[in-house]
């Protein structure tokens, strides 16, 4: 079932990045469109500092991660700017649950992982994994995330965008969803 997952969400990815400048030349680099696949490992080891810092609603360890003027883009479109604004949602967010994991499938459910790197775009870690949910109140959600990390050249996360269905998690708190309140 994994497996079949996996080909599934990859599947129209390696099509579409197939199509315009495929050639025999990059086919032999791994190289498509001006993308590589690339060991996820040291990407991985920074997502793995942010679960740890999810785990522990830890915002400044969490915002170490990130470059200044960082961006997360959520999946309402509305977008968290610069580590000042972040800092803010993220205190208030971590203050109204009582759990937070991500990678909560454990060894059931892992997260599936796959990283790029373009010279015009960097590199990208991206993740599928389910998160796990407690609210003060009780309430418990798993949800499936979709994120994406674009990563600088010092390793520092510049930008985060997270594609989950919030339908669920916004039904969890009793003070309203604190990321209504973000100002694009």
């Amino acid at each position: 079932m994994k497996k079949l997952l996996l080909v599934i969400l990859i599947s129209p990815l390696l099509f579409t990045s197939c199509t315009g400048s495929f050639n025999s030349e990059n086919a032999n680099s791994g190289e498509v469109n001006g993308s590589t696949l690339i060991d996820p490992a040291p990407l991985e080891e920074k997502a793995q500092l942010m679960k740890e810092a999810f785990a522990n609603k830890s915002v400044d360890d969490m915002l170490a991660l990130f470059v200044e003027d960082m961006q997360w883009m959520l999946p309402n479109s509305q977008m968290i700017k610069g580590k000042e604004q972040a800092r803010t949602v993220f205190t208030n967010v971590f203050s109204q649950w009582e759990e937070m994991r991500m990678d909560a499938g454990d060894d059931e459910n892992p997260p599936i992982i796959l990283a790029t790197s373009s010279k015009n775009n960097g590199r990208w870690l991206l993740r599928w994994s389910p998160y796990y949910y407690k609210a003060l109140n009780g309430k418990e959600i798993t949800l499936s995330f979709h994120t994406v990390m674009w990563f600088n050249d010092n390793d520092k996360i510049k930008g985060m965008y997270t594609y989950y269905d919030r339908s669920g998690l916004t039904k969890m708190y009793d003070e309203g969803d604190p990321l209504e309140a973000i100002d694009n």
